[in-house]
């Protein structure tokens, strides 16, 4: 199988299962409702994070370099009734920077290249005053406590995605030194038992 076609299937049932919409819930519940405020979910995959976006009230995109996680975001949204506006794109390619409200990322940083120039790309698209909203795996996410959430947690449909999950991130994920350069004010909110950090960060 085409391994684009295979991380789309993947992220699509990730993002479809109970415990990773409770957890991207909770992290975009750390944000006030938007009342027309904009924000920009970069790397959105299926579009699980600007669905909530817009839900609260934001005037949501998604951007993602690959095709297939676009299309699938533009039809959950339509079967979901959400206004959510999906692109194909990648940071380079975007404009407006320093047009966002908010921005978020999530399991982005931790496959970048280099998670500080992204972090700082990110950062370019947040208006002053606006904030920066990153969720990633924590190191705590293993293998062993992941089965342990998976047989004893209340974790929903698809509890068996977390598994998958942390397979994937088996032995890598990202420093969170990267969080506290540069002068950033930001403050770490632990999700799902703390094998999931949101990192918020104030421009």
């Amino acid at each position: 199988m085409d391994m684009g076609l295979a991380s789309a299937i993947v992220f699509d049932r990730l993002q479809g299962a109970g415990f990773y919409q409770v957890l991207h819930r909770a992290a975009a519940g750390l944000l006030p409702d938007g009342d027309g405020l904009t924000w920009l979910d970069a790397g959105c995959g299926p579009g699980l994070l600007a669905r909530i976006a817009a839900q609260k009230g934001y005037l949501a995109t998604g951007i993602d370099r690959d095709i297939r996680m676009i299309a699938r975001a533009r039809v959950l949204a339509r079967k979901r009734g959400s206004n959510a506006i999906y692109r194909v794109s990648e940071l380079d390619g975007m404009h407006g920077a320093g047009g966002y409200d908010v921005v978020s990322a999530s399991s982005l940083l931790v496959v970048a290249p280099d998670p500080e120039e992204t972090l700082q790309r990110l950062e370019a698209f947040t208006k002053p005053g606006g904030r920066l909203l990153i969720i990633e795996a924590s190191p705590s996410m293993g293998r062993r406590r992941a089965l342990k959430a998976v047989l004893f947690g209340r974790l929903g449909w698809r509890s068996s995605m977390l598994l998958a999950w942390a397979a994937m991130r088996a032995g890598r994920t990202l420093s969170e030194t990267v969080f506290h350069q540069a002068g950033r004010r930001a403050r770490c909110f632990p999700l799902l038992d703390g094998m999931v950090h949101a990192w918020l960060i104030q421009r």
